[in-house]
């Protein structure tokens, strides 16, 4: 059980890193405020969506998380991914079906924000703020690596 430690620790490192760097090498866009979840949310909620064989998308479920220590390491990865940039990249169509990490203050109010991970064609994260898309998007070449943690994490409250 050493290495999930060890590459939560290293993930966890990164982000603080990334967080602390700002959105990255001299250049770069300043990631907005309104692309940061907030602090304050109580209630997690991680929705993720299956391809069957058939290509048909399942629910496989909505994962509700109430671990405070959880919770804040999510928002920590999903804070931790700088700007996306995909003007450089050719965009294939995708048909996958996208996942939401969404926080709430408790579990009879609305999410205050949600976080949309588009991994197919060329892969992002969309921050709504109180339903409300921000742009630019998050993505960088962890956002795969980052979204396996979440889940994981999430998964692991189930």
């Amino acid at each position: 059980m050493r290495r999930p430690t060890v590459v939560r620790q290293s993930l966890l490192a990164l982000a603080i890193g990334a967080v602390l760097v700002g959105a990255g090498p001299a250049g770069a866009a300043t990631k907005p405020a309104r692309d940061f979840v907030p602090a304050g949310a109580t209630v997690l909620y991680f929705t993720s969506f299956a391809t069957p064989a058939n290509g048909a998308s399942a629910n496989r479920g909505t994962v509700t998380v109430t671990n405070p220590k959880v919770i804040a390491e999510i928002r920590g990865l999903i804070n931790s991914l700088p700007l996306s940039d995909t003007s450089h990249m050719f965009c294939p169509d995708d048909l996958m079906v996208p996942s939401y990490v969404s926080f709430a203050r408790d579990a009879a109010t609305a999410p205050f924000a949600k976080v949309m991970f588009q991994l197919g064609g060329c892969p992002f994260a969309r921050v709504y703020d109180h339903g409300v898309a921000v742009l630019p998007t998050l993505g960088g070449a962890t956002l795969g690596t980052v979204f396996s943690h979440i889940k994981e994490l999430a998964d692991g409250q189930a």
